[in-house]
C-alpha cells in the first residue's frame, strides 16, 4: 500500500547483509534501517536506486513476533547494537542464514554452515571506542554515532555491551570531560578527524586502559584527565595517547601518559601482553572458542610447516605451534610482532618465526626461497584477502586452507577465488563474536581437490 510517493506501508520478509531489513514493493527491493523480518512499517525513501530503495522506518504498524524489548535504554538513538531489538535465538538464525546465502549467492559454494556457536550476549566487549564531539544540538558529547536518519552523537554514560568495570571508567572520563568542555571543545578538528575516548578492559586480570586516539591535533586535556582517573580507579592500568593516520593498518604511535602501556589477557593456553593499539578479538569468551575450532580444522599439524596470515599478536600461530607445526607467522604491526613474539618465548615455543610484511609479499618471497606451506590460516581485516592473496596461496598448494572472517561477502569472495585456485570448501561454522550486530565471525575450512 502507498501512502504518497516517499511513504510505503511494507511487510518485511527477511533481513540482509548489515543487518537492515527487506521488503518488496511495485516490483522493488526495499531495505530498511530498523526493521525486523515479521514488522509492518510505515517506511520513508532514504534514496532511490536504479534497483532497490534504501528505506527507513517512519512507524512500526505491527511489530515482529521475534521482537523483545532492547535491554538497552539508550539502543533506539545509538547506532552500536542494531540487531539488540530481536531475540537472541533469532539473531543466531540469521547469521547462520547471512553466512550460507553469502557463500551460495557471491562465492558459489554449497557448503554446509554449522549452527552458530554461542557467547555471551551483554557484556562481552574487552573494548568500547566513543568519539568526542558535539550532538546535533551544539552540546558536547562522548558517544556513539546515531543509528537514526538524523546524523550525529548520541550521549553515552552507560554502555550494555561492555563491563560494569569499564563503564565506571567510562563514567568518570565522560563526567570529567563534560564539565571541563571548555579545555578540549574548541579545539576540536574537522569532522573526519575527530578525537576518540578508547576504553580497554582484561578479562583476565580486570584491570582497564585508556587511549585517547588523536591523528594530527594533540587532545588538550590528556593529562589532566588521566590523573583524574588515576585517582577514582585503583583497576586503571594506564592511560595513553594514540597517533594514527587513518586506514593505516599497523601505521600507529603510541605514547604513555601515565602507567602502562599494555594489558594482559589470555586466550587458550596464551598470556598476551597487549599493546594498546594492537587489534585483538574484541570478545575474549568467543576469541577462546574461535580458537579451538581454528585448531581443529587445522587438523593434525604434528611436523607441518604452517602460515599464519593477518597474525596480529599470533594466537593461531603460537596454538599450532605448541602442537608440533613449524609456524610462521605474517603481520604488519609491529607491535603485535613484539607482543607475540614475548608470549612466545613465555610459553616455550621454539618452531616460530615472525615476519613483519604485507601477505602477497611475503608469499611471494617464501615460495621464491623453496619454502611452501602444508596449512595455511588466515585472518584477513573485513575488506578480505585482496586479489592476489588466494592466488598466492594457490601456488603454495597447501592442503588446507582455514579462512577466519568477520565479513560473510568478503568471506564468500576470498572464497571464490580460493576455489579457482583448485580448492573446496568443505564446512563453514559461525561464532556469534558480535551479539547484538548483524556482524557474525565464520571459519571456513578448504581444501585441495
Amino acid at each position: 500500500m502507498t501512502d504518497d510517493k516517499n511513504t510505503v506501508t511494507l511487510q518485511i520478509e527477511s533481513l540482509a547483509a548489515g543487518g537492515r531489513g527487506v521488503a518488496r514493493h511495485e516490483g522493488q527491493v526495499w531495505f530498511v534501517s530498523g526493521a525486523l523480518p515479521g514488522d509492518q512499517v510505515l517506511a520513508g525513501v532514504v534514496r532511490r536506486h536504479s534497483r532497490h530503495v534504501d528505506g527507513r522506518v517512519i512507524r512500526r504498524l505491527r511489530d515482529s513476533p521475534a521482537r523483545r524489548r532492547p535491554p538497552c535504554r539508550l539502543q533506539p538513538m545509538c547506532g552500536g547494537c542494531p540487531w539488540m531489538p530481536l531475540d537472541d535465538l533469532e539473531q543466531r538464525r540469521w547469521k547462520r542464514t547471512l553466512v550460507r546465502e553469502a557463500l551460495r549467492r557471491i562465492g558459489h559454494a554449497g557448503v554446509e554452515v554449522d549452527e552458530v556457536r554461542v557467547s555471551p550476549s551483554l557484556a562481552y566487549r574487552n573494548k568500547v571506542e566513543l568519539t568526542l564531539g558535539r550532538d546535533p544540538g551544539g552540546r558536547p558529547v562522548v558517544g556513539y554515532h546515531s543509528g537514526a536518519v538524523e546524523r550525529g552523537l548520541v550521549d553515552i554514560d552507560r554502555c550494555a555491551v561492555q563491563h560494569d568495570d569499564a563503564n565506571g571508567v567510562l563514567a568518570s572520563a565522560r563526567s570529567y570531560l563534560l564539565d571541563h568542555a571548555k579545555d578540549w571543545v574548541d579545539s576540536l578538528p574537522g569532522r573526519a578527524d575527530p578525537y576518540r575516548l578508547i576504553i580497554r578492559r582484561s578479562w583476565l586480570t580486570g584491570e582497564v586502559l585508556v587511549a585517547l586516539r588523536e591523528t594530527n591535533w594533540p587532545f588538550p586535556a590528556a593529562r589532566a584527565l588521566a590523573e583524574h582517573l588515576a585517582r577514582s580507579h585503583a583497576n586503571l592500568a594506564g592511560v595513553v595517547r594514540i597517533r594514527a593516520r587513518s586506514g593505516r593498518r599497523g601505521a600507529v604511535r603510541v605514547s604513555r601518559i601515565l602507567g602502562r602501556t599494555w594489558l594482559e589477557e589470555r586466550i587458550g593456553n596464551t598470556t598476551f601482553r597487549l599493546p594498546a593499539a594492537s587489534f585483538f578479538q574484541i570478545n575474549t569468551d568467543a576469541a577462546s572458542q574461535l580458537l579451538d575450532v581454528v585448531v581443529e580444522c587445522a587438523g593434525s599439524v604434528e611436523g607441518r610447516r604452517v602460515a599464519d596470515l593477518y597474525a596480529g599478536v599470533g594466537a593461531f600461530g603460537i596454538e599450532l605451534a605448541r602442537r608440533g607445526a613449524e609456524v610462521t607467522l605474517c603481520e604488519a604491526d609491529v607491535q603485535a610482532i613484539l607482543c607475540g613474539r614475548r608470549a612466545a618465548r613465555a610459553g616455550g615455543s621454539r618452531s616460530i618465526s615472525f615476519v613483519r610484511a604485507e601477505v602477497s609479499d611475503f608469499l611471494q618471497r617464501s615460495l621464491s626461497e623453496g619454502r611452501c606451506f602444508d596449512v595455511i590460516v588466515a585472518n584477513p581485516p573485513r575488506s578480505g584477502m585482496g586479489p592476489d592473496v588466494p592466488r598466492r596461496i594457490g601456488e603454495h598448494r597447501p592442503a588446507r586452507v582455514v579462512v577466519v572472517s568477520c565479513d560473510p561477502a568478503t568471506l564468500a569472495r576470498d572464497t571464490r577465488r580460493l576455489t579457482q585456485q583448485g580448492y573446496l570448501p568443505e564446512r563453514a561454522i559461525p561464532i556469534d563474536l558480535f551479539p547484538q550486530t548483524a556482524h557474525v565471525e565464520t571459519v571456513l575450512l578448504l581444501t585441495r581437490e
